[in-house]
């Protein structure tokens, strides 16, 4: 059946994807030992054979807001590294747009709706 024809191969990729991943990744560790990266930022290099290698160094900056915010209360504002962001619930909007029409009719002119992609996966189940 062409549906198994497919998913056989859908695997046979899967698997050769996460090895050419683990290759890159095992690549890109030996790359970085003999052009090191900066913490932070880009560093270009260009290669006897003409090819531009590039490092991007990037540093993720965790906080404790409740402290932070303690700590900068008399700051100006404009200093302050707290920013607010205010982003529509998807959870609830899923809801309203199950359950209550009379809402999502209201404020359906302010949503957008667009397929996100679908995703596939195929187990292979043990003693079939």
């Amino acid at each position: 059946m062409i549906v198994e024809e497919l998913a056989g191969q859908w695997l046979a990729a899967k698997t050769d994807e996460a090895a050419a991943n683990a290759r890159r990744l095992e690549i890109e560790e030996k790359l970085l030992m003999h052009m090191p990266a900066k913490e932070e930022g880009r560093l270009s290099h260009t290669l006897e054979n003409g090819w531009k290698f590039t490092t991007t160094g990037k540093l993720s900056y965790k906080a404790d807001i409740d402290k932070l915010q303690l700590l900068t209360i008399s700051w100006p504002a404009d200093a302050r590294p707290i920013k607010t962001k205010i982003e529509a619930d998807e959870v609830i909007l899923r809801q309203i747009r199950s359950e209550r029409a009379d809402l999502w009719r209201a404020i359906a002119p302010a949503i957008t709706l667009k397929p996100a992609k679908t995703y596939v996966t195929i187990e292979v189940q043990s003693g079939v």
